[in-house]
């Protein structure tokens, strides 16, 4: 079976789940570290960290992050519609 990770592909948009949060651009993926050592420069992933996206993010600019910190956008709407539905039935337990 495969994860949301092995679907992602160069130009989706995706959502950073962690501050600053919003819409990303994937410009990049490297499914492990030998894909990533490729690269110039020293290997700061551990290997729990692969996937490991590029990503243009609308304030941070180009990063590089671990997936783990990166959601589609179903999955973002879907968690807000139950976090609101959460909090209504919350809200209505209390009064």
């Amino acid at each position: 079976m495969k994860t949301v990770y092995e679907e992602w592909k160069c130009g989706d948009i995706i959502w950073q789940r962690r501050m600053p949060g919003g819409e990303c651009l994937i410009v990049e993926v490297w499914e492990d570290r030998g894909a990533y050592t490729q690269k110039p420069g020293e290997c700061i992933w551990a290997d729990a960290d692969f996937p490991v996206l590029s990503v243009l993010h609308p304030t941070e600019g180009l990063i590089t992050d671990p997936s783990y910190y990166y959601v589609t956008l179903d999955e973002m709407e879907s968690h807000h519609t139950n976090l609101s539905k959460e909090l209504e039935d919350w809200k209505q337990d209390s009064e």
